[in-house]
């Protein structure tokens, strides 16, 4: 079992804190465990960075990279999936002011601080948010489904005749 890092995300960004790591998927929470993963013992590389922005506010800086083996939807073959994330999230001290930001800012990730975060669980997040809803090859080079493809005849080709009549 993987050994949780717990910090205080408050004090982490003043002081500016920097971990990183290296972590196995089957050592992460049993949710990231889709049926589309392929392989559970794909490592992926987080950064987290800890800071302040220009209006004082403390932020999280999260990165997560590296590459997944999650299964074809076409093929059902394993799919190199190269997973490159990274996201600022803002740290509020109360509801309303975050709400307040995310209203000003929609593109803005906000978190309430609490006294005690797990980063692991920020990487989770940050995976599941990443992955695809229909992982696929970008050209499968199954030439049995391609050749099912071009046998059918398009739908949509009566409606050619329609609009010339």
């Amino acid at each position: 079992m993987l050994n949780r890092i717990l910090i205080d995300p408050q004090a982490f960004a003043a002081q500016a804190e920097t971990i990183n790591g290296t972590v196995s998927l089957q050592h992460l929470d049993k949710r990231i465990w889709s049926p589309d993963i392929a392989d559970l013992s794909s490592e992926l590389h987080y950064t987290l960075r800890g800071g302040t922005d220009r209006w004082q506010r403390p932020f999280l800086d999260l990165a997560v990279s590296g590459s997944l083996k999650l299964h074809c939807q076409r093929c059902m073959q394993p799919s190199d999936f190269p997973l490159d994330e990274q996201v600022r999230i803002v740290l509020f001290a109360n509801e309303e002011k975050l709400d307040e930001a995310m209203l000003a800012d929609e593109e803005l990730e906000g978190m309430l601080l609490c006294p005690e975060l797990d980063a692991l669980s920020l990487v989770e997040d940050q995976i599941l948010m990443a992955l695809p809803i229909s992982p696929k090859h970008d050209d499968c080079g199954n030439r049995k489904l391609d050749a099912v493809n071009q046998d059918k005849p398009n739908p949509f080709s009566v409606l050619a005749g329609l609009k010339k009549g």
